[in-house]
């Protein structure tokens, strides 16, 4: 999925609207859906319906309350959703992207609750069900839920999903992997750490995990950024021969698929 502006040059022109972009690379086929009122801080998921194969959009925007609209592919429309989190809930500031795994979206989250008098955060999950079409709520039962929220990320190992927690050790960052178990949003286990001894300027950032379990991992020096693999077991790294930019860097999983073989390629769809 990709976003960015739309422009049409026919006679009922839409200039400069934002759209999102559903490109299949494996049959090469691209469809445009454009977004109906698009703000900053407009929140996207995207994922596929695991009992009738359709893609579908979600829309998120939380200012003040929250308002959310679901584009199904097979319907070409927008409409808008039910169930939707309670107020006090907010995405997470952390630079986390969104993850699917079996038809569900997980985000991070946080809840500013007040308690005692004072404003307390606690960290939470916030699911969206690309059957249902409804939001859940996911709170964690151990110390992730009061860890700073920008030291936290998600990402997949093995199409499940993990949640990984930032430290500092003596000699570097280190990042906790917690994997979701048995696709229990509520039980998560603690796997491993990522532990990488790099000189005291560098950053390290965990960027993703290979079908091995052997994580991706960022490493940043003078606003320059290198990609290494990480092996859990040996504690080796290699380099992968990836550089740029420091923070450019994301790593998604990626499986072919057939998806949008029943689409004209550049159908464009505005009804907004």
């Amino acid at each position: 999925m990709l976003f960015g502006d739309y422009e049409d040059d026919s006679d009922e022109a839409i200039f400069d609207t934002e759209a999102v972009v559903l490109w299949n690379i494996s049959i090469r086929k691209v469809v445009v859906v454009v977004l109906p009122y698009w703000v900053h801080g407009t929140v996207l998921g995207f994922g596929v319906c695991p009992r009738t194969n359709d893609p579908k959009i979600v829309k998120i925007l939380h200012d003040n309350s929250w308002d959310a609209q679901v584009f199904a592919l097979n319907t070409g429309v927008w409409r808008s959703c039910n169930n939707l989190p309670r107020e006090s809930v907010q995405f997470s500031d952390s630079d986390s992207q969104q993850q699917v795994v079996d038809g569900l979206v997980y985000w991070l989250a946080t809840d500013k609750i007040t308690m005692d008098g004072g404003l307390m955060s606690c960290n939470l999950i916030i699911l969206f069900d690309m059957t249902s079409e409804e939001f859940r709520e996911v709170k964690f039962t151990n110390s992730l839920a009061h860890v700073c929220e920008l030291k936290l990320a998600m990402s997949k190992l093995r199409e499940s999903l993990v949640v990984l927690e930032r430290d500092v050790g003596p000699n570097g960052t280190v990042w906790g992997v917690w994997m979701m178990e048995d696709g229990d949003p509520k039980a998560f286990t603690k796997l491993f750490n990522v532990s990488v001894n790099t000189p005291h300027e560098s950053i390290v950032m965990a960027r993703g995990f290979r079908m091995t379990s052997e994580a991706i991992i960022e490493i940043m020096d003078d606003e320059r950024g290198q990609l290494f693999g990480y092996d859990p077991c040996s504690k080796h790294i290699s380099d992968l021969g990836i550089d740029g930019q420091e923070l450019s860097f994301y790593v998604h999983s990626y499986e072919e698929t057939l998806l949008l073989l029943d689409q004209q390629n550049l159908t464009v769809y505005n009804e907004v």
